[in-house]
């Protein structure tokens, strides 16, 4: 069998970097790169400047990770039909629609040289292995190539940037369904009118729910620094109309929303018994095989860090440096628009701007096509971004415009740095150069913790509604960018710690324009904040299990149950107070400890077919049947269903349980759900209904309902459906998890900084040519499956301890 991970300790020499020579940044002397390699399989990588520290970083990685770097590279730039044949032709020309390589280019050109290292080093770091494979194939060519008949190609700088760009940026900072949600709007108003119409829009698609939950603690954030960022204004159709849904049509282009999105919690000294600070992240991408993350060390040229990061990223985007440690969530908040081009009749390249016509840019993109025609597409642009939709047929074409355009190669940059900020001040810094909507934390050995949105957002025209596309005409364009100290942000909270779940950053933000992501009171984070407030301190070890717990919690009920109780109290069916009973005495947790495949409580089934007929009581007659399919879940998984993912609660089950809430309380919205119903009944209706289908299909002992479990699969698919890995790589695990792809914390005390991760299936992906899988392909598991973790060294005696081989690379 092959060994290709048996080199020992061994030196070679790169004799060719025409790049980096004529750039002029190749050093004057030889100078070495040392890669220690850790029992788990981490690379430590030592060197005394940023080309040959990132290079040994891209030698590291390519030889764990070379099939999926490749098939990364190839998602995010549009090249996979070349090697995988015509079925991704729309892939592709999806992906080249959505960027501008040339606007890439001009940013990489105007990086000063240091920075331009870190990726051109780390490509070069990746040539260099390729190398190493022509010199023997048989051993070192991962076996996903042959499988697939192609090999791999040499990578530069532009590559290394749009791997980040693509599946951090053009995936987490993109989100945007505003041409869905005019449709969605359209066919309510054809199905209820103008005005009712409206209103039901403005309730299933909420700009505000002023009890949702904040990151930041209600009083210590001001929202009026963010006058401007968000209006409301006109949503009359007539404007910005497109096509009502027919029922045949379009719920393809819908796919079923991502599950993914993450976790945190940061501790700070008045939370704990046993330390300064805590921090343990959760960052969920979703579950594939190679993992989504790797482990890396960095250390010299100003880095001394550890952690993981998502494959193929120059930096560590989950780790400590000893003096700081840092995370992230997705934050949701929108800076992405849609805009409504009025194309010229007489020339459909052409739309109105103002007065008179613009000319939209074109370029015309060649994909090649394995096993069939190359195919020739055209690629527009008007002055507010990438036209996604281009219909001149019907005179119209939808551009997107992007707070974060322009900015990929200075985020990416930020996001590298923050690696070396020592204090709270480096570490804002950084943050406020990065121009996508996510969530950052930190936390220091002196105790300090904190939270940022990062994200450029702009400044509306008045009466610009970001739910919906506006015209292209001139009107609504926007008007510059808030400053970053608008961002919500708190240092050292009153609470004393920081958690999220993806929910509302700040008071003031309104709800992210997607129809099937909205911030309410009902919010999965509450299972993060009862366990928090619960305790008064946590050490540690309580911390970590704390997060694995809210692995297996089903968010939801803790909102519905009682208001279900409450509805049934003095109830004299026997079949609808034993079913009480056995709701009552169910803590939400989902467990099969017995591994029988069901979970162990009679409480599940009976709680999700209750919420599935109350949310479809409750809606079903309101929605039109076109877009009926997209709300009427509660978003719970299926007996069987194998999870890439997070789950979350869903639209729909959140906004009933707000209109519940509002007419328990005498109050009235945008839209009264209730208006000539009674809840309660609607609720014990519910119940009926679902003991009755529970009956037919397990009987009448209710103690003996079950629901089939749902599984944790790590799939040989990346997040865009995209091979990479082999088909027989697929990975299971029995027991569905609610949590991170990762899971990383940090300890710090005042003698010392503590990591600790896992990163499951492994760090490795490769396979050899005759089938041997590295010793780290899988070997995570077992500390995921038992809600373990490893340990996650800085000090360089202790890495060299820990070492079980060692090269060095001379350059």
């Amino acid at each position: 069998m092959a060994q290709p991970f048996t080199l020992g300790t061994c030196t070679t020499l790169l004799t060719a970097l025409p790049l980096v020579a004529m750039l002029g940044i190749q050093p004057a002397a030889a100078a070495e790169v040392t890669i220690e390699w850790s029992q788990a399989g981490t690379p430590h990588v030592f060197a005394d400047d940023n080309y040959g520290l990132f290079m040994g970083y891209g030698y590291a990685i390519a030889q764990d990770r070379l099939f999926q770097l490749e098939m990364t590279r190839r998602s995010t730039q549009g090249h996979v039909a070349a090697v995988l044949g015509e079925e991704y032709i729309d892939f592709d020309t999806g992906v080249r629609r959505n960027y501008d390589p040339e606007r890439i280019r001009r940013q990489l050109a105007a990086l000063d040289k240091h920075e331009y290292n870190i990726l051109q080093g780390y490509a070069d770091g990746i040539n260099r292995w390729l190398e190493e494979i022509e010199a023997a194939p048989d051993n070192r060519m991962p076996k996903q190539f042959l499988d697939h008949g192609f090999r791999p190609e040499p990578w530069e700088a532009f590559d290394v940037a749009m791997v980040f760009i693509g599946t951090m940026i053009n995936r987490f900072g993109d989100y945007n369904t505003e041409i869905q949600n005019q449709q969605i709007l359209n066919n309510l108003i054809r199905e209820h009118g103008q005005d009712t119409g409206k209103a039901i829009f403005d309730w299933l698609l909420a700009f505000y729910d002023p009890d949702a939950q904040t990151t930041v603690p209600n009083g210590e954030w001001d929202p009026a620094r963010r006058q401007g960022a968000f209006t409301l204004g006109g949503t009359d159709p007539a404007f910005t109309s497109t096509a009502p849904l027919e029922r045949s049509q379009d719920l393809a282009e819908l796919s079923a929303p991502e599950k993914a999105f993450s976790n945190i919690l940061v501790l700070g000294p008045e939370r704990t018994d046993s330390a300064t600070s805590i921090l343990i992240n959760g960052p969920q991408f979703g579950f594939y095989q190679p993992a989504y993350t790797y482990s890396i060390g960095l250390h010299g040229a100003g880095y001394n860090a550890v952690g993981n990061s998502p494959f193929g990223y120059p930096m560590v985007v989950f780790g400590h440096n000893g003096k700081i440690t840092w995370g992230s969530t997705w934050g949701a908040a929108d800076n992405v628009d849609i805009f409504r081009l009025e194309l010229d009749p007489d020339d459909p390249t052409r739309y109105r701007f103002e007065d008179s016509y613009r000319k939209l840019e074109m370029r015309s993109e060649t994909i090649t096509v394995k096993g069939a025609e190359d195919v020739d597409i055209k690629v527009y642009r008007s002055h507010h971004g990438a036209v996604v939709d281009y219909r001149p047929d019907e005179g119209v074409a939808y551009a997107k415009q992007r707070g974060w355009e322009g900015k990929e190669v200075s985020t990416l940059m930020a996001w590298n740095r923050v690696a070396k900020a020592e204090d709270h001040t480096t570490w804002q810094a950084e943050v406020s150069q990065s121009a996508i909507n996510v969530n950052w934390y930190y936390a220091d050995q002196q105790g300090n913790i904190a939270y940022a949105l990062g994200g450029h957002y702009p400044v509306r025209a008045p009466g610009s509604d970001g739910r919906l596309p506006m015209p292209g005409n001139g009107e609504y364009e926007w008007q510059g960018f808030m400053p970053f100290d608008s961002n919500p942000q708190v240092l050292n909270p009153s609470t004393g710690y920081i958690t999220n779940w993806n929910q509302r950053p700040a008071e003031g933000m309104p709800n992210p324009d997607m129809w099937w992501y909205a911030w309410h009171e009902a919010d999965r984070v509450q299972t993060l904040i009862d366990a928090v407030e619960s305790q008064e301190r946590l050490s540690a070890d309580e911390a970590w299990q704390l997060m694995m717990d809210a692995s297996f919690v089903d968010p939801s009920p803790r909102f519905f149950i009682p208001l279900l109780l409450d509805a049934l109290d003095g109830e004299n069916d026997d079949t609808l107070r034993r079913g009480a009973e056995l709701l009552s005495k169910w803590d939400y947790m989902e467990y099969d400890q017995d591994a029988d495949g069901e979970y162990d409580q009679a409480a599940i089934p009976l709680y999700r077919a209750w919420l599935e007929q109350l949310i479809i009581l409750s809606l079903s007659d309101i929605l039109p049947e076109e877009i009926a399919p997209w709300f009427l879940t509660t978003g719970h998984l299926k007996p069987g269903q194998a999870s890439t993912g997070s789950t979350n609660i869903s639209v729909a089950a959140k906004l009933v349980y707000r209109a519940l809430r509002q007419h328990q309380h005498g109050e009235s919205g945008t839209y009264d759900l209730f208006a000539d119903r009674d809840p309660k009944r609607l609720m014990r209706e519910a119940m009926q209904i679902a003991i009755a289908n529970l009956q037919q299909t397990q009987g009448d002992d209710m103690d003996a309902w079950r629901s089939g479990v749902a599984h944790t699969i790590f799939s040989h698919r990346n997040f865009m459906g995209v091979p990479q890995a082999g088909k027989d790589e697929d990975i299971r695990v029995h027991h569905a998890m609610n949590r991170g792809t990762e899971n990383n914390m940090t300890v710090f005390t005042s003698q010392e900084a503590r990591g600790y991760e896992v990163a499951a299936p492994g760090q490795s992906g490769f396979v050899a040519p005759d089938g041997d899988r590295s010793p780290h392909y899988d070997d995570q598991i077992p500390l995921f499956r038992e809600l373990e973790n490893k340990p996650v060294l800085l000090n360089t005696a202790t890495i060299r301890e820990d070492s079980t081989r060692q090269e060095r690379l001379t350059y």
